[in-house]
Order: structure tokens, then sequence, then C-alpha cells
């Protein structure tokens, strides 16, 4: 009786002592990754300022234009030593490594305003975006892959992955100005979604409608394979020989098993819907982070490429990171090795 007493006793202690190893173990994980990414980030910035630093073009023709060559020598080396473009190489970097440790990420060669804050003052809107495209993106893209690999080879399925396909293969440039014309014009149903008033407003549902439904046959075709693999295993055949309603096979035994590549592709499509959304930002007017890359680089503004390129690296690090701590949640069998 003593024994048993102490048993029950003894093991919500031991549980507690069970959880709060597993978070001192994530913890160190999370620490152990950020500290790993750290010098590739710092590569990253190596490889974007040298190439700024040696490609074509001087910054100070870029900045004052042909007015340059026309001053007095004496005059544009005061400039460039202004500028401090008179030092070497790795002194220039390492004082720009200094900087950013401050939080300052330089000034743009050609509006003279601080880098971070052109990034802070687009940024915003891409992600907006790219939130409501993502929504869209896996909203879609899971319940359609689960449905075509629920109904194999049929013409449910053709018919499912056909679609999706079509809109991979069909660029942005040719199926927006379709859209514009079918609801703008011929039905006129919404007014022409043109500035950004923000995600809520009804001008981003035509560029979150454009941005999320291009990567969903990849997201479909994931999904299909990872539930058609899954589908064969033991489990579920044991789940199925049970008489268990399909929601709760699908919900309980396919889905926490095949969602893992499912997972990493989603955490990979998120960065480029960030990233690559320059042509939907472009055609809708839409003053976003992908528009100003595209500006910097057509200015050759190099401050403002290697802030847009760091923002961007960490959004890759960031969200490669996140579909790792995912995966434990999954699937327990992951350890965090």
């Amino acid at each position: 009786m003593f024994g048993r007493a102490s048993r029950i006793t003894f093991a919500p202690v031991a549980m507690c002592r069970l959880r709060e190893a597993k978070r001192k173990q994530m913890l160190k994980y999370i620490i152990r990754r950020l500290y790993l990414t750290f010098p590739v980030i710092v590569a990253v910035i190596f490889l974007v300022f040298t190439m700024g630093f040696y490609a074509a073009g001087d910054p100070i023709e870029i900045r004052y234009g042909e007015a340059i060559s026309r001053a007095d020598p004496e005059v544009v080396a005061a400039i460039r030593r202004n500028y401090g473009l008179d030092r070497p190489f790795l002194i220039q970097f390492a004082d720009y490594l200094l900087q950013l440790g401050q939080g300052d990420f330089g000034r743009s060669l050609v509006t003279r305003k601080p880098v971070i804050e052109s990034i802070g003052a687009t940024l915003p809107v891409t992600m907006q975006l790219s939130i409501w495209a993502f929504v869209l993106m896996t909203a879609l893209g899971v319940p359609l892959g689960i449905l075509a690999a629920l109904n194999a080879n049929t013409r449910l399925d053709h018919l499912i992955v056909g679609s999706a396909l079509m809109l991979r293969a069909t660029p942005h440039f040719v199926i927006a100005p379709i859209l514009l014309i079918l609801l703008v014009i011929i039905l006129k149903l919404i007014p022409p979604p043109f500035g950004w008033n923000g995600m809520f407003h009804f001008n981003a549902f035509l560029p979150s409608l454009l941005l999320g439904t291009w990567p969903l046959a990849i997201v479909v075709r994931q999904t299909r394979a990872g539930v058609l693999e899954v589908l064969t295993s033991d489990f579920v055949r044991t789940a199925r020989a049970k008489g268990l309603p399909v929601e709760i096979v699908v919900t309980r035994h396919i889905l926490r098993n095949a969602m893992l590549p499912v997972v990493t592709q989603l955490g990979l499509l998120l960065n480029g819907l960030i990233v690559g959304s320059v042509f939907i930002e472009r055609l809708f007017a839409l003053p976003g982070f992908g528009e100003l890359i595209v500006v910097s680089v057509n200015r050759r503004d190099y401050p403002l490429i290697v802030g847009t390129t760091i923002i961007a690296t960490m959004f890759v690090v960031g969200s490669n990171l996140v579909v790792d701590l995912i995966y434990p949640i999954l699937d327990p069998r992951v350890r965090l090795d």
C-alpha cells in the first residue's frame, strides 16, 4: 500500500521533471540553431557587399549623375571621403558590420534616407499580402491534396491536379489582365484594385489571390504524395478495419504523419511569397518590399541592396527554424539532436 501511494505521489513530480527537461532541450536547440545561422548571415552580407563594391558603376556617379564628371577632382575626392568610399574594402566591410550591430543599415545613395526606414515602410505591405496568400494557399492546397489522394487516379484527382498545374504553368502577367478584364470591366464586380489600403481592404483580395494560387500546385502535389504514402501503412489499414469514419482516419492517423514534407514545403513557399511578389506589386501599384528590391537594383543603390538582402536572408533562416521546431510536434519520433 505504501509503495503504491509513493508511486502515485511521485508520478506528477516525474512528469514535471520530464516537461522541464523537454523545455531545456528545446531552448538549447533554438540557441544552437541561432548560433549556427549567424555565420550564414555574415557570409551572405559579405558576398552581397563584395559584389556591390566591385560591381560596375561608381556610387558617387549614381548619386550625383553627370554633374560629378564636370566637378573639380578635389571636390569629388572630398565627397568620396564624406561617404567613406576612399577606404580599403575590408575596412568598409568592418565598419558596415559595426553599423549593423547597432541596428544601422546605412543610408540610401539616391534618396539619402536611412535604409531601415525604406524597409520599414515597404515590408509590412508585402508581409500582409503574403499572409493572405499563405492562408489561401494552405486552406485550398492541403484539402485539395487530401481529396485528390483519397480519390487517386479518378476523374476528380485528375481535375484537381490538372487545374493546379494549369495555374502553376500560367504566368501572372497572363492571368492578372484576364481577371481584371473579367471582374472589373465585363462583370463589374469589383472596382479597379490599385493602391494599398491595408490587408482588410478589398484591394488586397485580387493580388493575394494571384500570389497564393501560383504555388498552389506544389502544395496540392506534396500533400497528395504524402497522404498516398501514409494510406498504405499498417496503422491506417487497422483503423479502417475497425470501422472508424473516414474523417477520424484522415485527421487522427493520416494528416499527422503526412504533413511533415508539406510543412517543409510551406516554409519554403512562404519565403518565395515575401521575396517573389515583385510582379504582383508592380502590376497593382503596391509599395511593397519586392518593388523596393527592384528599385534598389535598377538604381544600383548598394546600401539598399545589401539591406534588403539581409532582411530576405533572415526570413529564410527564420522560416527554416520554425519548420524545424514544428517537426517534433507533428511527429514525436523526431528528436532535437
